[in-house]
């Protein structure tokens, strides 16, 4: 009898210890695999075309983010929509999360997060390509697909939109290598 309490206490311990170390091998986080200047050479190549990174849904703005992310870091973002990127993701070791306030200037590659009040209540993402397109930082330029509602029909593809910066919007910039 006491051998077999001894055999299966030492199985327990063996399984937690697997368990963890598998749950912390995949949470670790790291910087991007490559440089600023490789990322925005990759984020530009996305231009004009439409991307489907899980394969539903069409080309959709969550798919294109992505596509970026998955080249960055080798893993896609989590969240049913694109407004939970800020929340349903843990960003250590990976990127920093900004809220929009009126001192924020968001950088060339950072990922924009635009909440519930767009997307018909799904929010939205994109690329950011240029933090000050009017000069004032009252404008920012992204690289968007489904801006204007026809990625389910694959009728628009990832191209440049100039926004306005708004109090209920996030920027998640990416710690590069």
């Amino acid at each position: 009898m006491t051998k077999v309490v001894t055999y299966t206490c030492l199985l327990i311990a063996v399984m937690l210890v697997y368990v963890v170390v598998q749950s912390n091998g995949n949470t670790a986080k790291a910087t991007a695999k490559v440089t600023h200047t490789e990322a925005m050479d990759y984020a530009e190549s996305l231009e004009g075309k439409g991307w489907d990174y899980d394969n539903e849904y069409g080309w959709q703005c969550f798919d294109l983010v992505n596509m970026q992310w998955d080249y960055l870091f080798g893993h896609g973002l989590e969240g049913d929509y694109a407004k939970d990127i800020p929340t349903e993701n843990n960003f250590d070791g990976e990127a920093t999360v900004h809220k929009s306030t009126e001192g924020f200037k968001a950088q060339k590659g950072d990922i924009v997060v635009f909440n519930e009040n767009y997307g018909g209540g799904a929010g939205h993402t994109a690329i950011v390509t240029n933090g000050n397109e009017d000069g004032n930082y009252q404008k920012f330029e992204s690289l968007d697909q489904n801006w204007e509602g026809k990625g389910a029909e694959k009728e628009e593809v990832a191209h440049r939109v100039v926004h306005d910066y708004e109090s209920e919007m996030w920027f998640i910039r990416p710690e590069y290598k």
